[in-house]
């Protein structure tokens, strides 16, 4: 974004938004000059103490407008300092508000990353335990291999086989003993 957007009355303010704001209050400055009587005290006093009390101006530029009717109070119109009330500027102007919210957001998103990052670690932790405990158990545990399975498989397989032989082999006999009882 360029700075040109961003210039107000000699200002440059950080955003567009800003910027936007600080245009609107010097349109209304404009227009309280317009219709402002300068040459009564007591109006511009009058003007003075309401602008303050209502804290319409958010940005620099209506500060700026609020010091220059305070200097013309003092020094045209001979006010002193105690019958001026004070200009206060706001700890955090009302466009500030919004990145603060953006802020707790951003805070809360992050507090929440920290938990899930917490709660994946100890998840890694675990199952590397578990991983490490199986290699243990593979090592230590002779029997809990393949081999034994696989040596029991074949044996009760093999048992089958040595029962099927022999099915097969009495089949064969009892069909010969009919065959030579037909014959």
């Amino acid at each position: 974004m360029d700075t040109k957007s961003r210039v107000v009355d000699g200002f440059v303010f950080p955003s567009f938004k800003e910027a936007q704001i600080a245009i609107k209050e010097q349109q209304n400055i404009e227009v309280i000059r317009q219709r402002t009587p300068y040459t009564n005290p007591q109006a511009v006093y009058e003007l003075y103490v309401k602008l303050i009390e209502r804290g319409i101006f958010k940005t620099v530029v209506g500060y700026s407008y609020l010091h220059e009717l305070r200097h013309r109070l003092l020094s045209e119109y001979h006010y002193t300092e105690e019958e001026l009330p004070n200009i206060e500027i706001p700890r955090r102007m009302e466009y500030d508000s919004v990145t603060e919210i953006n802020q707790g957001v951003l805070k809360n998103k992050f507090e929440h990353l920290l938990v899930v990052k917490q709660r994946m670690s100890i998840v890694i932790v675990a199952l590397v335990i578990m991983v490490v405990g199986m290699f243990v158990i593979a090592v230590i545990n002779p029997n809990a291999g393949y081999v034994n399975t696989e040596n029991k498989v074949l044996n009760k397989y093999s048992a089958w086989e040595e029962d099927l032989q022999q099915r097969e082999q009495a089949v064969k006999e009892k069909e010969e003993q009919l065959k030579g009882s037909k014959e």
